[in-house]
């Protein structure tokens, strides 16, 4: 009995922990509960609780312990269906423990080793679409997987994806103890992951690595090449060396290649991004900008508008090279109309110039009789 689970079988047992199938004795559902056990660093006493294997590992026991907890306390939040569903996490037995979700599944290595062959373009994308919007979900939230691959989906009967536990304890761990010689999944984990000096930051682009070396799993049945070794000379072939024969799409064959790229800065900086490169989800474009309408004067009205109508009509519109009267008549009107206003009004045009100069000049005669009286 654990915590109001009786213990019914056991589903896996990996260098992180057990997995075990259980009943909820108050409801009677059929539920997985995980224990955290790193066997590299812990054992199981007489009296069933987990213990360090030596004092010098307590302390990396204690803080992959944190990091257990913390992942699974994180993953109940979360309600998307390509997501485990964690139902309680508690401590017992010096260990902590999580029950989820039971998925009667197979994992996608399972199935990549059941059919053999190449994966189609068509059956990798019904797998995998759910799990890149369940891990955009994640990163939404800021969190990192950091342990995408082929053991860590589920695949229903259905046909329905289900991706597993997030990475956190491990990387804790393998940061902390080189006891740990299965921290990372070799082939499916970027070359960040493999540095804990702070040099190499983890994020997005390291999931993005993750989804695509299960790709080129599932098209090729064996991982890329590991990051370590592409870092002195980099030999990944592409989708087309290695399945030259699947008929893969060149944009799925592109965007896999940039994925599994070396250095961060090569890759695609968002789950989205990929998607798109791979052709899953179409990008939208910018709306057009809206077109500039020339209007004529006709258009503004009758005649009487541009002569000055009655309040409330629209105003009057000048004729312009760029918007030429419509009628035959209105820019001649216009134009008389302005030519007898210049004549008759004496502030403008040659004669109003004339007259003001004359008035200057009888103005300066009459100041200097004046002055000379």
């Amino acid at each position: 009995m654990l915590e109001g689970h009786e213990i019914t079988g056991l589903i896996g047992q990996g260098g992180f922990g057990v997995v075990y199938l259980a009943r909820d004795v108050g409801t009677g559902r059929t539920v997985a509960i995980k224990e955290f056990l790193p066997s590299a660093i812990a054992a199981r006493g007489a009296d069933g609780r987990i213990v360090p294997r030596t004092t010098d590992l307590a302390k990396a026991y204690a803080t992959g312990l944190k990091g257990f907890l913390r992942e699974a306390r994180m993953l109940s939040e979360f309600a998307h269906p390509a997501l485990v569903a964690v139902h309680r996490v508690w401590e017992q037995n010096g260990t902590a423990y999580m029950a989820m979700q039971y998925y009667a599944g197979k994992t996608l290595r399972q199935l990549r080793a059941e059919l053999g062959g190449s994966s189609s373009e068509e059956q990798i994308r019904a797998w995998l679409d759910p799990v890149f919007e369940a891990v955009a979900e994640l990163h939404a939230h800021r969190v990192i997987h950091r342990d995408v691959s082929p053991d860590n989906i589920l695949v229903m009967p259905d046909g329905a994806t289900v991706l597993l536990d997030l990475g956190s304890a491990r990387q804790v761990l393998g940061g902390m103890t080189q006891a740990l010689t299965t921290v990372l999944k070799p082939g499916f984990a970027p070359i960040e992951q493999y540095v804990d000096d702070g040099s190499m930051e983890q994020g997005r682009w390291t999931d993005v690595y993750g989804l695509g070396a299960v790709i080129f799993f599932l098209a090729s049945g064996r991982p890329p090449v590991a990051a370590t070794t592409r870092i002195v000379r980099d030999s990944q072939p592409s989708l087309h060396e290695v399945a030259p024969a699947a008929g893969y799409s060149p944009a799925l064959i592109t965007a896999v290649g940039r994925a599994l790229a070396v250095r961060a800065i090569d890759r695609f900086k968002s789950i989205s991004e990929f998607r798109a490169a791979l052709g899953w989800i179409k990008v939208a474009r910018p709306p057009a900008a809206p077109q500039e309408v020339t209007q004529s004067v006709a258009s503004r009205g009758p005649r009487r508008v541009a002569e000055g109508g009655a309040p409330g009509d629209s105003a009057p519109a000048t004729p312009t090279a760029a918007s030429p009267a419509s009628d035959g008549d209105a820019a001649p009107i216009g134009a008389a109309r302005a030519g007898a206003r210049q004549r008759y009004d004496g502030s403008r045009g040659p004669r109003g110039v004339i007259i003001g100069v004359a008035a200057v000049v009888v103005l300066l005669l009459v100041v200097a009789v004046v002055l000379w009286r």
